[in-house]
């Protein structure tokens, strides 16, 4: 699980958190949980869950890599 993991890094230093996370997720199987504001951060994911107004939109996006 991660809240905002790259809320209060610089942006080369956030690049390689995602990085990080995403190769833990392709190469070691890994599945990740990540809140975030950021729609850069959120195109790091293979699925994106919002929370609308407290509840979850079912309406889950696929983001294609």
């Amino acid at each position: 699980m991660a809240d905002e993991p790259t809320g209060a890094l610089d942006a080369l230093t956030a690049e390689a958190v995602m990085r990080l996370i995403r190769r833990r997720c392709d190469e070691g199987g890994a599945a990740v949980l990540l809140a975030t504001h950021d729609p850069a951060v959120a195109g790091w994911a293979d699925r994106v869950v919002h929370l609308r107004e407290g509840r979850l939109d079912c309406r889950a996006t696929r983001v294609m890599p």
